[in-house]
């Protein structure tokens, strides 16, 4: 998913979510920072858990809304708007990457001097390391 805003200054910015926490706030040590006097310094947290994107408020002062509604803890969808003070963050689909740049960045890969065993070993996994699937050695 991705997060889209603007700064104050009418920038628009957008960032990636991966699967890990993210927390938001005016604060220093946050990993997303919202220029907004209304925000408090840690004000919340966005996480992929149980298979979906959730956001946590943590108990900031002027709370967390999503789709105008002030929530505790909620699911976030494609299409909703969060409200950080007078700030406010879209929830977009992550761009799909086609078949050619997955080509073209294999192939970087490959210019680079990775070998095909490694790029297929991250592909599918290690089935040794794993104790999953098949072990045979792959055929040319």
């Amino acid at each position: 998913m991705i997060l889209c805003y603007k700064l104050p200054t009418g920038e628009e910015k957008k960032i990636t979510l991966e699967k890990s926490k993210i927390t938001l706030g005016r604060g220093l040590n946050v990993d997303l920072t919202i220029q907004d006097h209304l925000s408090s310094r840690l004000h919340c947290a966005i996480e992929f858990k149980d298979n979906a994107w959730r956001i946590t408020d943590l108990q900031s002062r002027n709370g967390t809304f999503v789709n105008n509604e002030r929530i505790q803890e909620t699911q976030l969808n494609v299409g909703d708007r969060i409200r950080i003070g007078e700030t406010v963050l879209v929830c977009e689909r992550a761009a799909v990457k086609g078949t050619e740049t997955v080509i073209r960045e294999l192939k970087d890969e490959m210019d680079g001097g990775k070998g095909f065993k490694t790029m297929l070993i991250e592909i599918v996994g290690n089935s040794k390391k794993s104790g999953k699937g098949h072990t045979d050695k792959l055929s040319p």
